[in-house]
């Protein structure tokens, strides 16, 4: 027997040697599979935080690779994946498209801007000019942010007709015939009394949905607003601020509030174009680039300077808010801000967001 198995030994030498070599192979077939996923998925990631920054100039803008204007249902998840946050919205089936992605934590690039906005904030409640503000701020050329005074909400007043028109334009994809339906404005309306106010809609004038949504936009027209208001479905609604994992909408309880970096979320999804397609995305921050609110965030920026930004203010007892956000195009690079305030006159509140914008855009462009 010993003699026997003498004899095979280099035969059973080779079999383990064959199984080891298997192994090894298994394993390293397994290892550079999961590397592979990990690439991709970063560069999804990168992608996704990368957008064009000359979405108005030319109207091209890249899309995440998962299709994600497609979204139906809303279910909203928030992932951390390598210290960033991944907010994804399924859409039925086997996909989970990507709507934003950002750094976990505010950026240390911006450390030294964050400073100068804190600075400016707490001038102003020494002064008086303002009880309090928050600020948030993104390169939308790389994952870079920061926000000061993160916590505090604010009532969003006319900042939601953004969500409004948001909600109209998802519906449209579906049904474009909707846009050219008409409502008419009976002359006994009432609507909510505003500061700054443009042109309004006149009564017993039929207008269709899409002027409607150019004039609630454009001129933040309240009459516009109540209309549309009307005719919208709160669920339809709902589900975008759902997808968003905002409170659900209540806009006449006057404890819904909603901080910077929250509302910066409908601007993100309309730069990336991962909630509506890139047509309706264009379309939006076209039609909010030629919003006509020049006391804020645009008031000391150069003419030639494209800014898609929706302001909103609200009036509880003797304390006023004005808010506004906007993403900024400089032509050279790409930002995102957005400002809330509250104080005792808004004239102050407004040139408290005009100091905080000026002080962003010196910052990107010394």
């Amino acid at each position: 027997m010993i003699d026997y198995f003498k004899k095979q030994f280099p035969a059973y030498y080779f079999l383990i040697a064959i199984l080891l070599l298997s192994l090894l192979f298994f394993y390293e077939l397994n290892h550079k599979e999961k590397v592979l996923r990990d690439a991709l998925l970063n560069g999804t990631l990168q992608s996704s935080s990368a957008s064009n920054s000359n979405i108005i100039n030319n109207g091209n803008k890249n899309k995440d690779s998962n299709g994600s204007s497609q979204v139906e249902t809303n279910t909203n998840q928030n992932v951390k994946q390598n210290e960033k946050h991944i907010v994804r919205s399924s859409v039925g089936g086997l996909i989970r498209p990507i709507l934003m992605v950002e750094e976990a934590k505010p950026s240390q690039n911006l450390a030294g801007l964050n400073v100068s906005l804190n600075e400016i904030v707490n001038a102003g409640k020494q002064s008086g000019r303002i009880q309090s503000a928050s600020v948030y701020v993104k390169d939308m050329e790389n994952d870079d942010w920061i926000e000061v005074n993160d916590t505090e909400g604010y009532y969003p007043g006319s900042l939601m007709k953004l969500a409004v028109l948001i909600t109209y334009l998802k519906k449209s994809e579906d049904d474009k015939r909707i846009l050219d339906k008409t409502l008419t404005l009976e002359k006994s309306a009432i609507a909510p009394g505003q500061t700054y106010k443009d042109e309004v809609i006149k009564p017993a004038i039929p207008y269709k949905i899409s002027d409607l949504l150019y004039q609630m936009i454009v001129r933040s027209d309240n009459f516009a607003t109540l209309l549309l208001n009307r005719e919208l479905d709160i669920n339809d609604l709902n589900k975008l601020i759902h997808v968003l994992g905002l409170p659900k909408m209540d806009m006449h309880n006057a404890n819904y509030t909603i901080t910077a970096k929250d509302y910066s979320k409908f601007m993100r999804i309309l730069y990336n174009a991962t909630y509506l397609n890139e047509e309706n995305s264009q379309q939006a921050l076209s039609m909010m680039s030629h919003s006509g609110f020049k006391k804020g965030l645009m008031r000391e920026l150069p003419e030639n300077v494209i800014v898609a930004h929706k302001f909103g203010e609200n009036v509880s007892g003797n304390i006023r808010e004005l808010h506004e956000s906007g993403i900024v195009y400089t032509g050279t690079h790409t930002y995102l801000i957005t400002v809330m305030t509250k104080g005792l006159r808004v004239s102050d509140l407004a040139d408290e967001i005009s100091e905080i914008s000026s002080k962003v855009y010196h910052y990107f462009m010394p």
